[in-house]
């Protein structure tokens, strides 16, 4: 049983966006790292907008796809902490983290669009 409904991971994407724009000078991540989570951040918003469930605007994917480009996410986020950024252990861990925060959102998540207006049992 999934934990987390449509409409709260929704909602956490759009938490993760505020969060991923913030992470930069929250953390002093280095120079190099900063553009590409600014870039995640843009990419999450995008797909967030296009993604077909209550959070999204112009629902032109389905929610599954979004749950896969989301899993690609963290598997590329954990890949670049041990190879681009293998030598800055602040970046370094913040993909870690990162990747593991959203590997969870990804594995609890329900992706049927069916109960994204029923209750689930989170929201």
């Amino acid at each position: 049983m999934k934990l987390i409904s449509p409409k709260l991971h929704g909602i956490i994407d759009y938490f993760l966006i505020i969060f991923l724009f913030l992470s930069p000078v929250l953390f002093g991540l280095p120079g190099d790292t900063g553009p590409i989570v600014y870039g995640l951040a843009v990419l999450q918003l995008v797909l967030t907008v296009i993604t077909n469930y209550s959070s999204g605007l112009f629902r032109a994917i389905p929610l599954k796809l979004h749950g896969v480009i989301e899993l690609l996410i963290c598997i590329g986020l954990i890949a670049a902490a041990y190879t681009i950024f293998e030598y800055d252990e602040r970046s370094q861990k913040f993909c870690i983290g990162l990747g593991a925060f959203w590997f969870i959102v990804v594995i609890f998540s329900d992706y049927d669009i069916n109960r994204d207006g029923v209750k689930a049992p989170i929201l």
